[in-house]
């Protein structure tokens, strides 16, 4: 891949519109610990596949990896490591590179900060403008991102995932500990829930509101009536229910009380995502990691959400990988979708070829968003935007030589996908 188009790609900075980055302290707490374990990120978990039934035992961890190895190195997640290794240390990755790789890594590591290690992998390196990273509500016991925290181009979403898959009292107790209130109506669970929102927006620079529900239950959201949550609600927040009923198992929370509540709550949470015009971001697709179900994943579970909240723009993961071409069509159909590739390169760089190229045929470019690395490390961004940027000048390439688009066309969906739509998206421009 020789053109101008690919050099164009490579060189073209990029947004990073989904990133779990751990912050600085997590990092300097772990400096002395990084080795060539580092940079599997995702790949640890094909490396659960590759070892199927038979999980290799009896070894020392990088024996383990040594191993299997070989076996996952031509996944997607195997090539992203790859990538990453040999443009951040030229070197190729592999057992007999393992001890090079730590030597390297740590190397990189000296006389910067913690900020600037950051800087330095995920500006220099990956040539990344923009990151959006994800900041799980009530979980931490903070309740935004203090700024001494992350670089200065990171902004993030707010994720309660805990509260549109609520089983038990736990939800509530750490709202009411994180917005120190006490919740004893649904009236009040909801003002508490906007708050925590507020909260967020007033601390750190809110992007998004993030839903990743999908790891704890299916996206089809049912419309309960306010009667319906309020009775949920009581059997849920109940003293008996979560003490008694968690630790008897008596029974008195219902799958079906969880989920009346949850669901009205998701609408709650829309309809102030709606009236404050905040993005949305939902996962959907494939989960990471090993046994996760993919039950209930698709995007087009959503379509009853999409069509009722016509003023919210949504920013849909994955590609919703296997169910990319579903997701093409859902974006043509409503104009507040907004199909978005992160992650999907490392996943199945393959398929995401060819749904980028089958999107642009039917979506409007200026809705599509390229990339997402979707890492826990900075280091890990590196392989991640070198697939994306590989994969994107491939599908341009094509559509060049097919005569569907000129030089400059393609320049210029090239530098909409990478960065100009994010930009726009979340008001960064």
């Amino acid at each position: 891949m020789a053109s101008s188009i690919v050099e164009f790609v490579l060189a073209h900075p990029i947004f990073c519109h989904h990133n779990h980055h751990f912050d600085f302290r997590d990092f300097e707490a772990q400096r002395a610990t990084h080795d060539f374990r580092g940079l599997l990120g995702y790949a640890e978990s094909d490396l659960v596949t590759a070892a199927g039934t038979r999980a290799v035992s009896g070894v020392t961890e990088p024996e383990r990896v040594a191993a299997l190895w070989p076996k996952i190195r031509t996944t997607g997640y195997g090539r992203a490591v790859t990538l990453g290794c040999q443009a951040l240390f030229g070197l190729e990755y592999g057992p007999q590179t393992f001890d090079q790789v730590t030597k390297a890594l740590q190397e990189a590591f000296v006389g910067r900060s913690a900020r600037e290690v950051y800087d330095y992998f995920v500006r220099e390196k990956a040539n990344t403008k923009w990151v959006i990273k994800d900041w799980y509500a009530s979980s931490s016991g903070e309740v935004a991102p203090g700024e001494s925290l992350y670089p200065d181009y990171y902004r993030f979403t707010w994720r309660g995932d805990g509260f549109f898959s609520i089983v038990d009292r736990g939800p509530i107790e750490e709202l009411e500990s994180g917005s120190d209130r006490s919740i004893l109506t649904l009236e009040q669970f909801v003002a508490a829930l906007h708050a925590s929102i507020d909260a967020f927006r007033r601390q750190a620079t809110l992007a998004a509101i993030k839903v990743g529900m999908a790891y704890q239950r299916d996206l089809a959201v049912g419309n309960p009536t306010r009667h319906e949550a309020e009775m949920a609600f009581s059997r849920i927040n109940s003293p008996t229910s979560f003490r008694a009923g968690i630790q008897q198992h008596s029974g008195a929370v219902s799958a079906v009380e969880g989920r009346t509540l949850s669901d009205y709550l998701f609408h709650k949470v829309m309809e102030k995502a709606q009236d404050e015009d905040i993005p949305v971001q939902i996962h959907t697709g494939y989960l990471a990691g090993n046994w996760g179900s993919l039950l209930g994943t698709k995007a087009s579970h959503l379509i009853p959400v999409f069509g009722r909240y016509r003023r919210v723009r949504f920013d849909i993961f994955h590609g919703s990988w296997p169910w990319m071409s579903e997701l093409g069509a859902i974006a043509k159909n409503y104009p507040n979708v907004y199909p978005d590739l992160c992650w999907a390169w490392t996943m199945n760089p393959a398929e995401s070829e060819r749904a980028l190229s089958e999107w642009l045929d039917a979506v409007p470019f200026n809705k599509i968003f390229g990339y997402g690395a979707d890492t826990g490390w900075p280091w890990g961004d590196v392989g991640y935007s070198m697939q994306a940027r590989i994969g994107i000048a491939r599908v341009l390439e094509q559509k060049v030589e097919a005569g569907y688009f000129s030089r400059a066309t393609a320049e210029e969906v090239a530098s909409a996908l990478m960065l100009r739509n994010g930009e726009e998206f979340y008001g960064l421009v």
